[in-house]
């Protein structure tokens, strides 16, 4: 597996509260994410932009104002054609004491590191973690201890695995820095529309996951009151809520199957709460699970290892012929049910007449639903026959 190397930085204070005046309301972490085969490209470019933008200093996010958003637009463009991808984390302090129930600063740091790395080692196998020094030595601990943690039972574990270098000496932390100082500014609400469209046209393409935390700042926007759209609403909710409930109850510890599922899952569900209401084509979660270190997997894999089983286990899942996606409305559950009924109807009905041909030829001898030991199907077809002679005895 290609080793995958992730860069990390961060903006906001790393205390829990807000009680500090003039501290910022939202804590981002950013990690950065480069394959072995990209990183030579990676590191060129992004040192040929800051020679471009920032000529003898670092790129920073705090270098740029707020109201220089133009400049902002045109760094945050050249950035994401970069050969790599993001990860979020975003706490957003002020609710922490409500509803997060931590009080003390190391314990909120542990958590919130915890919050995104246990996702991050969980679906990349071969990690190194390199960390910006400005991030504080309690961060950088909670960090440390979690890789080594996770190499401990290792007798091939990697001691390079984590380091901790001076921003100025590496670019692409810089890089983290600025996106995570980008994405900061769209929370607090000081960049303008145009900045925050932008970023939200790169977040689609290049953002593996974001996870706020209290759960969730989007939850935080009142559902609609129209009636039709409060259905429509409860319908994203609930399916939300099942894929949440798939998470918790696999744990820390799936298996090669449990990994590939929550990380199609991680997608979907990103891309459902936060970037489109788009259907996701499988070549889309075939990229995405290429770059989370999965490697060739064909869509036959992704449907049955991946896609069925999440719906076995109580994930909502709807599926049309552009893709798949959590559902976000009435009409995405219809849509399924049609794609579901012409399937299964016409196949059930051709099984009833093969059945029903087989049963009269053989004089009742030959009923090819048992012959078959398939007492389930036997099953589903009685009620059908049952179903169909209530009804017809009623008229």
């Amino acid at each position: 597996m290609d080793r995958m190397y992730a860069f990390v930085d961060e903006s906001g204070d790393q205390t829990a509260g807000t009680a500090k005046r003039g501290s910022s309301r939202f804590f981002v972490a950013c990690t950065l994410l480069v394959t072995e085969r990209d990183l030579n490209s990676a590191y060129e470019r992004a040192e040929a932009l800051r020679q471009r933008h920032f000529q003898k200093g670092t790129i920073r996010s705090n270098r740029i104002r707020a109201k220089d958003a133009e400049r902002r637009m045109r760094i945050l463009a050249e950035l994401a054609e970069l050969p790599l991808k993001l990860y979020f984390t975003v706490v957003d302090r002020s609710r922490v004491h409500q509803d997060g129930g931590l009080r003390l600063e190391t314990p909120f740091i542990e958590h919130i590191n915890g919050l995104l790395y246990e996702r991050l080692l969980r679906d990349c196998r071969n990690l190194q973690l390199i960390v910006g020094e400005h991030s504080g030595v309690q961060f950088q601990d909670s960090l440390r201890a979690r890789i080594q943690a996770r190499y401990d039972d290792d007798l091939f574990g990697d001691d390079h695995a984590f380091q901790v270098k001076p921003d100025q000496d590496d670019v692409l932390i810089q890089v983290a820095n600025f996106f995570a100082g980008s994405v900061a500014q769209v929370y607090e609400e000081k960049a303008g529309e145009p900045v925050r469209r932008l970023y939200e046209s790169i977040l689609r393409d290049q953002t593996l996951g974001l996870l706020e935390w209290p759960p969730r700042y989007k939850s935080l926007l009142p559902p609609p009151l129209d009636e039709a759209g409060y259905a429509d609403y409860q319908v994203h909710q609930e399916a939300l809520r099942q894929a949440d409930r798939f998470i918790e109850r696999v744990g820390k510890h799936p298996d090669e199957d449990e990994r590939l599922q929550l990380c199609i899952l991680d997608y979907l569900r990103f891309q459902s709460e936060f970037v489109t209401q788009d259907y996701i084509a499988t070549g889309e979660i075939t990229s995405h699970l290429a770059a989370r270190g999965f490697g060739e997997l064909n869509e036959q894999k992704i449907r049955s290892n991946g896609i069925a089983k999440l719906r076995d286990a109580d994930v909502i899942i709807t599926s049309a012929a552009k893709g798949y996606k959590i559902p976000q409305t009435r009409a995405d559950i219809n849509d399924f049910l049609g794609l579901a009924s012409g399937v299964i109807v016409p196949l059930l009905d051709r099984i009833r007449k093969a059945r029903d041909v087989y049963r009269q030829s053989s004089g009742g001898g030959y009923d090819i639903v048992k012959a078959a030991n398939l007492p389930a199907l036997e099953k589903l077809l009685a009620s059908l026959e049952a179903f169909a002679d209530d009804g017809s005895s009623r008229h």
